[in-house]
């Protein structure tokens, strides 16, 4: 049987934050019954070398719609696609006009809490959502037509890869954040908060930097004497966070807005208690009930969360057993991908 021919878009694969979980389930698709190709609009020598060359496309817009739309029907019907997923976080839908155009599937998954007719005109075109935060139902799909067209797929770990190891020093007590340091992911808050700490508490920022940003947490750390305090360790291969989540007392994650954090779920798989801020819905979703960690709303509530758990072992132990626990339970990768072979088997049979 000739597999099924899925085209996945992305932006690039040097700070699309998807790009990841993009890569983690092409890599666990039966290729006897799916060919993948993958287009980006950046950086198409970053596009991974497990991807056959003659599968890698580079799109090249012109920034006008007819003319965009037609090139990109031409694309999928030149590779013979039956199925564009989209792991774009933009409402541009040229793409789903072009797969309307050339008869081709077209889903897409819905990562932020973006919203507008944009939006929804590209919600409307397309064949089927894919969503990773419940709170998105409510919010952006609620209207009769959209509930036919929707799966909830919650993102997955490796949990082959993503396991409990201690290196913790015990010396010092280490939180963490691993993302983009960038305004959004408010790092600001956490600095912050560590002034009202014991000493003995430091913090290590993992993930490539916005420089106008850093500059101005370089300034905040000096302002508070934190320099021995905070160290920027820079980015981080996806592979090597098992290690240095290893050396982590807890994961801080403090944005403004997220979809549903995967950063959440490997610091939890590697039994790293977490406190998050309620940064639009999906946080509170993986650690409903307190699941291996805490939610909090302001930097007062943050100092006291980890007050909390420096002073209480047997409750920093209990989430560390329950975080791992979660993530096995709820969100492996191979749930992801059961879930996403299943929908494209649907989408390309109708």
């Amino acid at each position: 049987m000739k597999p099924i021919r899925i085209l996945y878009t992305i932006p690039n694969f040097k700070t699309a934050g998807s790009q990841n979980v993009l890569l983690s389930i092409v890599r666990g698709l039966d290729p006897e019954k799916f060919e993948v190709f993958i287009a980006v609009e950046k950086h198409p020598e970053l596009i991974p070398d497990d991807i056959s060359a003659s599968n890698q496309i580079h799109v090249l817009y012109v920034g006008k719609l007819l003319e965009d739309v037609r090139y990109f029907s031409r694309i999928l019907k030149t590779h013979q696609i039956d199925l564009c997923h989209s792991w774009d976080y933009k409402s541009n839908f040229v793409e789903a006009l072009a797969c309307r155009l050339a008869n081709v599937k077209y889903l897409y998954t819905k990562k932020n809490n973006a919203w507008s007719k944009r939006w929804k005109l590209k919600s409307l075109l397309a064949n089927h959502i894919a969503y990773d935060n419940p709170e998105m139902r409510s919010r952006f799909f609620n209207p009769f037509y959209f509930k036919s067209k929707i799966t909830l797929i919650p993102h997955g770990v490796d949990l082959d890869k993503f396991v409990f190891i201690d290196n913790r020093n015990k010396n010092t007590f280490n939180i963490c954040c691993i993302g983009n340091i960038v305004e959004n992911k408010n790092q600001a808050q956490i600095i912050e908060a560590l002034v009202n700490l014991p000493t003995h508490v430091h913090l290590n920022l993992y993930g490539r930097t916005d420089e106008v940003y850093k500059d101005q947490l370089v300034r905040l750390i000096k302002k508070c004497h934190l320099q021995d305090r905070v160290s920027f360790k820079g980015f981080v291969k996806n592979e090597d966070i098992p290690h240095e989540l290893s050396q982590q007392h807890v994961f801080v994650l403090a944005s403004k807005q997220e979809g549903l954090p995967v950063s959440i779920l490997e610091a939890l798989a590697c039994g790293v208690p977490v406190l998050s801020s309620e940064s639009g819905g999906g946080a509170s979703y993986i650690l409903k009930n307190n699941r291996g960690g805490f939610m909090f709303s302001s930097t007062v509530e943050l100092v006291d969360k980890i007050k909390l758990l420096l002073q209480d072992e047997g409750l920093y132990n209990m989430l560390k057993q329950q975080a791992i626990d979660n993530v096995t339970s709820r969100f492996s990768l191979k749930k992801e991908i059961n879930t996403y072979k299943n929908l494209y088997l649907k989408l390309v049979k109708k």
